[in-house]
């Protein structure tokens, strides 16, 4: 499929999500609204995965806390919503480049389970203290500005901090930036010894993805409309990984197609089956056995049925490296 074609699917999907809100009653659209944080929030995780090589369990912690960035300036402040979503990324961004610095002096498993460790103490933080954030009791009935109230037109304000937020992230991607960052998860010690320093770059990484899991989170709070502390749970940051492993981990957009098919699964199934739990990981262990390179990457392949390269100017169904494009196995 020549890139002409693939930019006209691409605007196809961008006028479906414009029409979507007038198909579906206003219960669906906050179900849309989601599937939009969800995109986002698992391209930020994406970063991490697909681009760096690296398996973060305390990516939740920097969503909960754009979440609470927003929630907070508006109980404490009085700050309109609108400044909270400014900050949310920079404060995210800011706790996420201390706990990079602590994490990244362990690889692999090991950075696994730190990053586990300090998200759990993040979340227990937020838990405890509540004087600042109360507590279990969470935050809710945040007032949102007049021009966003009506669900509607919250949807479309979402719509376009996702459609930013995604584009700023392929366009860092797809930079030489993004180019050093496969070169390190394809092999660390020799990106090393070609004089890149790995862990600058790591924690740039780690970062940037914190930032943008801060933006995902304050989406999370005009939907909503307030912030509790589970969100910061390593739990749920099971949820990107799901969801990039879905879309695939290997494709720009395939995040932002997990996403599209992960949320309105779970939404089905939870309203569908007493033990919703057990029917969908029997479903999500199906699409990731029998489609290991996630939807986004069987779609790429039947774009280049003739074995062709994606083309330089693919618009996010580039080949981002991956083993399943070469046929290795991680």
């Amino acid at each position: 499929m020549s890139t002409y074609a693939r930019y006209g699917w691409l605007g196809v999907v961008a006028a479906v999500a414009v029409v979507a809100p007038l198909a579906f009653p206003e219960r669906q659209e906050f179900v849309l609204m989601q599937i939009l944080i969800g995109a986002v929030f698992a391209t930020s995780f994406n970063i991490l995965l697909g681009y760096t090589g690296l398996v973060s369990f305390a990516h939740a912690a920097f969503f909960g806390i754009g979440t609470y960035t927003v929630t907070l300036l508006w109980v404490h402040l009085g700050w309109s919503v609108l400044i909270g979503i400014v900050l949310a990324p920079v404060v995210a961004g800011a706790i996420a480049y201390v706990t990079g610095l602590l994490a990244l002096r362990a690889v692999r498993l090991y950075f696994a389970l730190l990053t586990l460790a300090l998200g759990q103490i993040l979340f227990l933080v937020t838990f405890q203290w509540r004087g600042f954030t109360r507590g279990d009791d969470g935050i809710h009935g945040v007032v949102l500005p007049g021009f966003i109230g009506p669900t509607t037109n919250r949807y479309y304000f979402l719509l376009g901090i996702a459609g930013v937020a995604i584009s700023a992230m392929w366009i860092l991607m797809r930079s030489p930036f993004g180019a050093t960052l496969k070169a390190i998860r394809e092999n660390r010690e020799r990106a090393g010894f070609l004089g890149i320093r790995v862990k600058r770059y790591e924690l740039a990484a780690f970062t940037l993805g914190g930032a943008f899991a801060g933006v995902a989170g304050a989406m999370f709070a005009i939907q909503d409309q307030g912030a509790f502390p589970n969100l910061l749970l390593w739990t749920k940051s099971a949820e990107p990984i799901f969801i990039t492993l879905i879309g695939g981990q290997f494709v720009f957009l395939g995040p932002s197609l997990g996403a599209l098919i992960f949320i309105p699964l779970e939404y089905w199934v939870t309203r569908t089956f007493a033990y919703w739990g057990a029917v969908l990981g029997v479903i999500l262990l199906l699409i990731i056995l029998f489609l290991p390179g996630g939807v986004g990457d069987a779609l790429r392949r039947l774009f280049n049925r003739d074995g062709a390269p994606p083309e330089a100017s693919d618009p996010g169904l580039e080949d981002v490296g991956g083993p399943e494009v070469t046929g290795e196995h991680p």
